[in-house]
């Protein structure tokens, strides 16, 4: 016989399961550079069980999705000619395997073939024209608009766009996101604030991240009880039922 609060209850561990995995992630990546959280969202277990305790219809308290939070990291500074952080909201764009794909890593550097290249899968980083080359050991100069000059020629403009609804995007590894279904609507940013020398740092704070861990691990225990205490009503129940 099925029994929806040992199911939710079940239901509950598995999801609780799955935003401490979500909350491991966010603990390994918050030293990586222009990385963005993310959550997964979770139906209230305590509303469930409620109403499955009024023998209502029931819901379990699956994942529903998952969260990103694209809020500005902390500027570090590097020095770096090739480091840049975006003070404005929008990505850099840069050249991937399967096309566009958006981030706010601005870890830069200039590659053998003279393109200006991402740390993280060496993508091109695209500008006005397409990717951008540069000279290798070019010391180049970028202005907050995004025009890079070498010497004293502007040789192209970074490219940075924006989205409307950026919980549309899909995460390739925390740090480059890509538009899955290509129907997003991209607003290309004319005058962004890009600061050279600079890189922008993760947006998960790890002291968070340890008070999530405490808040997580109390909802896997109440979860934990709530299924021991059903299984020892149960019991009991079946135990009274074979006496008589």
């Amino acid at each position: 016989m099925r029994d929806p609060i040992l199911e939710i209850g079940a239901e509950g561990l598995e999801s609780t399961d799955e935003k401490m995995q979500s909350l491991v992630n966010r603990m390994v990546n918050s030293e990586t550079p222009g990385f963005k959280s993310s959550d997964v969202t979770v139906r209230s277990f305590p509303l469930e069980l409620e109403a499955a305790e009024k023998k209502l219809a029931t819901q379990m308290p699956k994942v529903d999705g998952t969260f990103y939070n694209h809020d500005q990291g902390a500027f570090v500074r590097t020095g770096k000619d090739t480091d840049l952080a975006l003070g404005s909201s929008g990505f850099f764009v840069v050249n991937c395997p399967w096309g566009e794909g958006y981030t706010r890593d601005g870890r830069f550097s200039i590659s053998g073939e003279g393109e200006i290249i991402t740390t993280i899968g060496n993508y091109k980083l695209m500008g006005q024209n397409g990717s951008i080359a540069a000279a290798p050991g070019s010391k180049i100069a970028v202005l907050e608009t995004g025009e890079i000059v070498i010497g004293s020629e502007v040789i192209d403009k970074i490219r940075i766009v924006d989205f409307k609804d950026k919980q549309a995007l899909e995460s390739v590894n925390g740090v480059i996101f890509k538009d899955p279904t290509g129907d997003q609507i991209i607003e290309e940013i004319d005058n962004p604030k890009i600061v050279q020398g600079y890189i922008e740092a993760s947006n998960a704070n790890i002291i968070d991240q340890m008070v999530e861990m405490i808040y997580i691990n109390r909802i896997y225990n109440t979860n934990t009880k709530v299924i021991q205490a059903r299984d020892g009503a149960m019991s009991q129940a079946i135990g009274m039922g074979r006496v008589q």
